[in-house]
């Protein structure tokens, strides 16, 4: 471990033995978390064949100039495990300030998990307040595109795991890991209102400061959302806008990148989803999930990218008899269209992609459950949908172009 990680896990080990202090000063302090280690193996097979006519393969992906090996590894990962501290102080009037801190943390190796370097409280961290006028939250956090849509999480533990819906629903068959290309994330600098509760409706807004130096508006995403929540159906409407983070051109080769030749190029990037959930009972529901992605850059060069649609849906199923609950799910994303600076052809051949998932999870208690999972993502000749993130792979942990991925883990998730 290092020395900085050594410094950020004792920073929250002295924060949560300091919580009983802090609760003779402030009302409802509560610490709380999840823990959900397992043991993954993962395959990724049938890439596609260096020499591929360039006719088969999208425009927007290079024909491979060799042939990719399958290969597998074997790792234990600890997913979105997490420590949270939250509380709330009563004001008056029926008006109260909130607040909370999380942190991710590896459970398989003790270190920090975010994808900052240096940060400590990673995931949802913000100060608020909260009362008829509705809440509002300062802080880091998730959009209003990810709170509310995609919301039946598999045993609870798909969240940023391999096996969430996510990974079809949110991304493109691009590969790069681009955050700028995803709109299922938390972001930084944000800015939450969300209104009353009115009969089961409640609307949302997050504003999210870009903070690029010279600009108010650079970088900055918006993302709304409108959302309904009845004794069994659940429905929600969400609307994300991303300015000027090239979600295209930073998931592409150079030569295809509108910033290449123009930094003065501009982008506006757009997500729509769809959320519908209907319980059957306390343990058996089903969800479907539909959402549309287009991503549209101006300025570039004659040849660059212009722009990329698509369209990708997922249905989610969890289903309990006594004490083992069976989960299931099953989504795809199209191919899409595009096109190109200066009327030059662009195809999509080949970026679509599948994804399925069949797991168990047997429930000891309220808290403890141990669950096993099979994934499969099947990429199409141009895809690189990628659900894993395995070190002991080659290419960072990520397929190569055209590889699907196989994936078995058993693991154990305990609630404190």
């Amino acid at each position: 471990m290092s020395g900085t990680n050594r410094k950020l896990i004792a920073v929250a080990v002295t924060g949560v033995f300091a919580m009983p202090l802090m609760a003779q000063a402030q009302s409802n302090v509560t610490i709380s978390g999840r823990l959900y280690p397992e043991i993954v193996n993962a395959k990724v097979s049938g890439a596609t064949p260096a020499g591929t006519p360039a006719a088969a393969m999208s425009t927007l992906t290079a024909v491979p100039a060799t042939t990719a090996a399958d290969q597998s590894g074997l790792s234990m990962d600890s997913p979105n495990s997490r420590l949270r501290i939250s509380g709330k102080e009563d004001l008056g009037g029926g008006t109260k300030a909130i607040f909370q801190l999380e942190m991710g943390f590896g459970v398989d190796d003790g270190t920090n998990s975010s994808s900052t370097a240096g940060a400590l409280f990673s995931r949802n961290t913000f100060v608020g307040m909260t009362g008829s006028f509705g809440t509002v939250k300062l802080g880091s956090m998730d959009t209003v595109y990810k709170e509310i849509g995609d919301t039946l999480s598999l045993l609870g533990v798909t969240s940023g795991n391999f096996m969430s819906a996510s990974n079809i629903l949110s991304k493109t068959g691009f590969g790069t890991g681009s955050s700028a290309s995803s709109f299922h994330l938390r972001r930084g600098n944000s800015i939450w209102y969300e209104t009353p509760e009115t009969k089961g409706f409640t609307g949302l807004f997050d504003y999210s400061l870009g903070e690029v130096p010279g600009s108010n508006s650079a970088g900055r995403v918006m993302s709304m959302g409108m959302q309904y929540e009845g004794e069994r159906l659940y429905l929600a409407l969400a609307h994300e806008i991303h300015d000027n983070l090239f979600g295209l051109s930073r998931s592409l080769a150079s030569k295809l990148r509108s910033t290449t030749l123009n930094p003065a190029a501009t982008s506006k990037d757009k997500g729509t989803r769809l959320t519908a959930q209907y319980k059957f009972s306390k343990e058996d529901r089903v969800e479907f999930n539909f959402a549309n992605m287009s991503f549209d850059e101006q300025g570039g060069a004659v040849g660059t990218a212009a722009s990329y649609k698509h369209n990708s849906w997922a249905i989610i199923g969890e289903h309990k008899i006594k004490n083992v609950t069976l989960v299931g799910s099953y989504g795809q994303a199209s191919a899409g269209s595009c096109a190109m600076v200066g009327n030059v052809a662009c195809n999509t051949t080949g970026l679509d992609g599948k994804m399925f998932n069949i797991g168990a999870g047997y429930v000891f208690s309220k808290r403890t459950t141990l669950f096993a999972f099979y994934t499969k993502m099947i990429n199409g000749n141009s895809a690189v949908y990628t659900n894993i993130g395995n070190g002991n792979l080659a290419n960072g942990g990520k397929p190569f172009t055209g590889q699907d991925i196989s994936t078995v883990a058993v693991g154990i998730k305990h609630d404190y």
